[in-house]
C-alpha cells in the first residue's frame, strides 16, 4: 500500500509540474510576442524595393543618414525614393556591419542601428555670421538634452549682446524615453538655420506673451536634412520661446518642449528688446505656413558639443 500511495503521490505532484511548465511557457511566450522590437522614431515600417518606389519622408531621413557611412560608395540621392541606389546603400551598410540576413532591407535592426551611430551631424560653428543678417544666437546641445546650456545672442559684427538659460529637451516616448531629434516634437535638431522675429504665439500659457524667434530654413547639419525647403519639411514650428510655468522656479529645470527652444520668460523679454534695438522687426507670426514669406533677418545655430 506504502508503495502504491508514494506512486500516487509522486504522478500527482509531477502533473503540477508538467502543467506548471506548460502554464509557465504559454506566459513567457506572451511576454516575448508583447516585446517584438518595434521600428525607432522616425522610422515606421519596413522598408524594400519596390515597383513603384515606396517613398516618404522616412525614405529621405534614411537617405541622408546613410549617405554619413563611410561604408556607402558612391553616395546616394536624397530624393525620397527607395530605389535601386538606396537598396545596394542599405545593402553595403548591412555588409559592413554583418548584417547579412534579407540584404537591401531596411528593418527594425537596421534603423535602430543607424540612428545609433549616424545621428551625429558632425556641425561644427565657425564662430561667425554670414554678411546680411542682424543678429545670431548660438546655442550648444550635449548628447543627454537633460543638460541645459547657456544661449548667446550676437549683434551682426559678433559682439555678445546677452547670455540666456536653454533647453532643448523635446517630449518623451510612452516609455518614457527622450524622442530624438528626427521625430516631431523631439529634441532640437543641431545645425545652422536662418531665424526670424515672429509676433506673440496666441498660446501664452505653452509659448509666454512675448514676440518668438523662428526657426525658418535648414543651412547646415540636421538643420538641413530636416528643414532646408518646404517639400522635405520634415520638422516644421520651432520656436525660440518661454512659457507660463505653474509651480517653476529658477534654478529647476525648465519643462521639456515639443522640439523647441526653452528659456527663462524674462530672458526672452530681454531677446526681443534688444532685437527690436538692433532694428529688428516684429514680423506677423506665420504660424508655420509655407512657403516663408519674410526675409529672414537672423541665424542660429545649435551645435553639439560633447563630440
Amino acid at each position: 500500500h506504502s508503495e502504491g500511495l508514494s506512486g500516487f503521490v509522486a504522478s500527482f505532484f509531477g502533473m503540477k509540474i508538467c502543467w506548471f511548465i506548460v502554464i509557465l511557457s504559454l506566459f513567457v511566450f506572451g511576454q516575448c510576442q508583447l516585446e517584438t522590437p518595434k521600428f525607432p522614431c522616425p522610422f515606421t515600417r519596413t522598408l524594400t524595393l519596390e515597383t513603384p518606389n515606396m517613398q516618404g519622408q522616412d525614405v529621405y531621413i534614411l537617405q541622408n543618414l546613410i549617405n554619413r557611412s563611410p561604408f556607402v560608395d558612391p553616395k546616394i540621392q536624397t530624393n525620397m525614393f527607395y530605389d535601386q541606389a538606396t537598396e545596394t546603400a542599405v545593402a553595403q551598410y548591412q555588409k559592413a556591419n554583418n548584417m547579412t540576413d534579407d540584404l537591401g532591407v531596411f528593418d527594425v535592426e537596421t534603423s535602430s542601428l543607424l540612428l545609433l551611430q549616424h545621428s551625429y551631424d558632425g556641425y561644427k560653428d565657425n564662430g561667425t555670421i554670414p554678411a546680411g543678417y542682424k543678429y545670431k544666437v548660438y546655442v550648444p546641445v550635449y548628447a543627454n538634452r537633460s543638460i541645459e546650456t547657456n544661449g548667446t545672442l550676437y549683434d551682426s559684427e559678433m559682439n555678445v549682446l546677452l547670455q540666456f538659460p536653454t533647453r532643448t529637451h523635446g517630449q518623451n516616448d510612452a516609455k518614457g524615453s527622450p524622442l530624438n531629434q528626427f521625430c516631431s516634437n523631439g529634441a532640437t535638431p543641431t545645425g545652422l538655420y536662418e531665424f526670424d522675429l515672429n509676433s506673440p504665439e496666441p498660446d501664452p500659457a505653452s509659448y509666454g506673451p512675448y514676440p518668438v524667434n523662428r526657426f525658418v530654413f535648414g543651412l547646415e547639419g540636421n538643420g538641413f536634412t530636416m528643414t532646408n525647403n518646404a517639400t522635405t519639411m520634415v520638422r516644421d514650428g520651432i520656436l525660440l520661446h518661454t512659457g507660463e510655468w505653474p509651480n517653476w522656479t529658477p534654478p529647476e529645470p525648465m519643462p521639456n518642449s515639443h522640439g523647441c527652444v526653452h528659456s527663462y520668460p524674462w530672458k526672452i523679454e530681454e531677446v526681443w528688446r534688444i532685437l527690436v534695438e538692433l532694428g529688428v522687426v516684429v514680423h506677423n507670426n506665420t504660424f508655420g505656413a509655407l512657403p516663408y514669406p519674410y526675409q529672414p533677418q537672423g541665424i542660429i545655430s545649435v551645435e553639439q558639443v560633447d563630440r
